[in-house]
């Protein structure tokens, strides 16, 4: 078995100029697909899920490479098994996610209020949450594996090993809000990015992570689909009452299974 290497790479300086270099692969990814006929044609939100993915992969390649470290590596470092890990958190985890999107929406609406969305901009995240072609599949199941794989597989991974726990988890979560490049979704991905980043730092296993990830994305086009709610959700009084509970009884059952005991 091949140790890692560059165990401290990134840094935060480091990790920012990653996001950076990611978008510039996906420019230029957009920019040799559009050049081909036959991908000129492709609708543009499935387009735009083929370059994300494509640009990850070159990036994902050259990191890999780079920290000569195995996907296997990546994904599940931990002791336990993955069978075991999920077995045990992965109900509590997707009964957290109501909460998190209700409150989420909640300080979204907030957001919202002060910062009004132009058209625009409206349209752009309704189209996000729609069941438009391959966006489902992509929101639902690719962008929880790229973008765990980078802001808690590499990034989180590598703070830990430099910065506080605190400090670790809340950078990586405010660059995982920043990636999305703009301020609606910086609320909901910052609090995303918190849960995944303990639920990380705790498990070391990116398996909860994308669970919860995944299930916040769906739990949020499944919304949009069938209660016609916003990112800034209006939910009912009722449902937001049970998903408070919902998730305060999750939370406590996390952090009893989770958290040391103050013997140890």
């Amino acid at each position: 078995m091949m140790s890692e290497e560059h165990e401290t790479f990134p840094n935060a300086v480091e990790a920012t100029l990653l996001i950076v270099v990611l978008f510039a692969l996906q420019i230029m990814v957009a920019t040799v697909l559009l050049s081909i006929d036959s991908f000129a044609r492709v609708d543009p939100w499935d387009l735009s899920g083929l370059i994300t993915v494509a640009g990850n992969g070159i990036l994902f390649t050259l990191l890999l490479t780079y920290k000569k470290l195995r996907y296997s590596d990546l994904f599940h470092p931990a002791r336990h098994s993955v069978t075991a890990t999920l077995g045990l958190l992965a109900i509590p985890i997707v009964l957290l996610v109501p909460g998190l999107v209700a409150t989420a929406g909640t300080l979204n609406a907030i957001v919202v209020k002060f910062l009004p969305m132009s058209a625009t901009e409206q349209a752009a995240l309704e189209a996000m949450v729609s069941n438009h072609g391959l966006a489902i599949l992509f929101a639902c199941i690719a962008a929880p594996f790229l973008e765990e794989m980078l802001f808690r597989g590499i990034i989180l991974r590598s703070f830990l090993l430099q910065y506080s726990r605190t400090a670790s988890i809340l950078g990586s979560a405010t660059l995982f809000g920043i990636a999305h490049l703009n301020v609606y979704q910086f609320v909901t991905a910052f609090i995303v990015g918190i849960v995944a980043g303990w639920l990380y730092e705790r498990t070391r296993s990116l398996w909860p992570c994308i669970v919860l990830h995944a299930s916040y994305n769906v739990f949020v086009m499944y919304s949009y689909r069938y209660f016609e709610t916003s990112l800034a959700t209006d939910f009912t009084t009722t449902f937001y009452i049970a998903a408070f509970v919902l998730s305060i009884l999750s939370a406590l059952l996390l952090l009893r299974v989770l958290m040391p005991s103050r013997g140890r």
